[in-house]
């Protein structure tokens, strides 16, 4: 647990104590997963950190007309965690679901949060929020200034692993259009290769 820790804190906050690493270590239980099976239901409040150890998840929205909308996608190697307050006090906004068998290391998360300096905790979740928003401009871009054919390719060249391993279905909703309409998208592109 220790080197899954140090591998998925280092990029976000390069500076951590090693015995702040080995303390949080034991704070940690490995939770297997099946496909499918939800690690947070919309609804739930979240109350965990979370770091991936294999396999692959998605954070996604229930819609009113019951379909779901994938926000995002996480594979090894990442940390997931309520990075303000109204994440962990207020009930979930989304649910994340193993799209494959999946093995994660859970602890509650202000066992997680007290282990840090507070100057430590702040530049994580600043770093975390950073990257959050950025996504999220970039996506809202992609959205509504590139045509499905664009956000598919650019997909394929910023996030390859995604465009390798995330189900079409989940896929398209990701991308903003139908499962009937990308599989398309995809034969035409490996037609005209």
């Amino acid at each position: 647990m220790k080197d899954l820790l140090s591998a998925s804190l280092q990029p976000i906050h390069s500076s951590i104590p090693e015995s702040v690493i080995e303390e949080l270590g034991k704070l940690f239980y490995l939770k297997a997963y099946q496909r499918g099976e939800p690690v947070l239901i919309q609804g739930e409040y979240w109350s965990k950190a979370l770091v991936i150890e294999s396999g692959l998840v998605r954070m996604h929205f229930l819609r009113k007309d019951g379909r779901e909308f994938n926000k995002n996608f996480f594979t090894e190697n990442s940390l997931m965690c309520p990075l303000t307050p109204t994440m962990q006090t207020a009930p979930s906004l989304f649910g994340i679901t193993c799209i494959e068998a999946s093995t994660i290391w859970q602890c509650n998360i202000d066992s997680f949060k007290e282990r840090f300096d507070p100057n430590d905790w702040e530049q994580i979740q600043r770093t975390l929020l950073m990257r959050l928003l950025d996504s999220k401009l970039k996506r809202e871009h992609d959205l509504l200034a590139l045509d499905a054919r664009q956000r598919y390719q650019n997909l394929c060249v910023t996030q390859p692993h995604f465009a390798e391993r995330v189900p079409l279905a989940h896929l398209a909703t990701y991308l903003g259009v139908t499962d009937v309409s990308l599989s398309r998208l995809r034969r035409q592109l490996k037609d005209s290769e």
